[in-house]
Order: C-alpha cells, then structure tokens, then sequence
C-alpha cells in the first residue's frame, strides 16, 4: 500500500503550493527596493557624500538582486505552484537590478 506523503519541497500557507525558490526571490527583491531606499536616504543626509560603505552596500544589493533574480527564473520551472509569487519575485529583483545599472552608469558619466 502505497503512504501518501507530504511535499517536504513547498511552503503552503493555503491550499496553494508556493515554491521556496519564489518566496526567497519575493524576500531578496524586497529587501533590495528597501536597501536602496535606505541609501537614498542615508545619501540626501549627507549631502551626497555617503563614502565607501555606502558604495559596497550597493553592490552587495546588486548581487543578491542577481540571486532573486535568478532564483525567481528558476522557480518558473515548478507548474504547479502559484505564479502570483514567482512575478512579484522576478519583478522586485528586475526593479533593483535596473535601479543599480542606472546607479553605475550615472557614476561613470560623472567620472568622464
């Protein structure tokens, strides 16, 4: 006889199956929105010369934005979880990426 047993791989806060993969890549993306406006912040305070520690902060968002992101590819492999999740994911961490491209670029026309 055959035991049913549970999906040890999927949150499920209902009847929906939510994959790990998507709700890490929602947490990271949404961790980057909130890093970077913690820096616009920290930036306006001081007058636009927030230092290295600022800089380095940065790039730590830019990569873990890149994890989300690719995380968030990845879970679109999973049909039978809820894609509401996976687009909120792939969204947030999409937004944090552009925002730090704009960021770099912005930087470099000023060193020209």
């Amino acid at each position: 006889m055959k035991r049913n047993r549970r999906k040890t791989f999927a949150y499920r806060p209902s009847d929906r199956i939510v994959s790990r993969e998507s709700i890490i890549s929602v947490v990271l993306g949404a961790a980057g929105i909130l890093g970077y406006y913690l820096l616009l912040l920290g930036s306006v305070k001081t007058g636009g010369t927030s230092g290295v520690l600022s800089g380095a902060v940065g790039w730590i968002l830019t990569a873990l934005a890149a994890l989300g992101l690719y995380l968030g590819v990845r879970s679109m492999e999973n049909t039978a979880a809820v894609m509401k999740w996976k687009i909120i994911g792939l969204v947030c961490n999409g937004i944090v990426l552009a925002v730090s491209i704009i960021v770099f670029v912005i930087g470099l026309i000023t060193m020209i």
